[in-house]
């Protein structure tokens, strides 16, 4: 049994008079420690495909399972529990809460699923080491250069032990050697069986990539 089964789905949104066809009966399988380039012309489906696989869009036909099991056979409460407790996702935006220390927005989705609070801190402390930035726990986002605010970002997204990370262009508004540093945390995560799917621009990142998805534009 695949970790990832996508089967055979389409997505298309109702416009006033038609319908606009965005993914047309894609199917692809994944496994734990897949590190999975998601590549395409602008327009192609691949942030939609990335939230369908996300249980943040849901499909107009087909299924998408982990281990067996339909993601939309789930209700909605369950859809939320299981995207908490499973999946990490990371935008091109960080989206760090701007009130918030660097370590308390790495704490924060801990906190949230009820993770006692010295828990939540010691495992976030950790993380923001892994990223190499413990020297900046303290510092809030605006302290903070788009390269270290994205790292957080990433840390953040590993807080809860997911099994799959969803990156939308993480490293889009990166330089180069920030960028490499993101992807070099995504690969070790893929290293270490969580399976990773990367939205990108980048030919260098999708190279790095160990799997392949083009998209093209319908």
């Amino acid at each position: 049994m695949a970790f990832l089964e996508i089967k055979n789905i389409s997505k298309s949104y109702e416009m006033k008079d038609s319908s606009l066809l965005v993914i047309d009966n894609f199917s692809y399988t994944a496994e734990k420690g897949d590190l999975i380039s998601l590549t395409g012309p602008s327009g192609a489906g691949k942030s939609t495909l990335l939230h369908m696989i996300g249980a943040i869009d849901k499909p107009t036909k087909g299924n998408i399972l982990f281990n067996g099991e339909d993601l939309y056979s789930k209700k909605e409460s369950e859809l939320n529990l299981y995207r908490g407790n499973h999946m990490g996702f990371i935008f091109q935006f960080h989206y760090l809460l701007d009130d918030f220390s660097a370590i308390e927005n790495i704490m924060m989705p801990m906190l949230i699923n009820n993770t006692p609070k010295d828990k939540a801190y010691e495992k976030a402390i950790k993380l923001i080491e892994s990223v190499g930035l413990l020297n900046r726990k303290d510092h809030f986002p605006n302290e903070l250069s788009g390269g270290e605010q994205q790292r957080i970002a990433v840390a953040r997204a590993l807080s809860m032990s997911p099994d799959i990370i969803l990156a939308d262009e993480p490293t889009g508004n990166l330089d180069k050697a920030n960028s490499l540093a993101v992807l070099e945390i995504l690969k070790k995560q893929a290293e270490n069986g969580v399976c990773v799917i990367i939205v990108t621009h980048d030919d260098f990142i999708a190279s790095e990539c160990s799997k392949h998805i083009t998209m093209q534009k319908l």
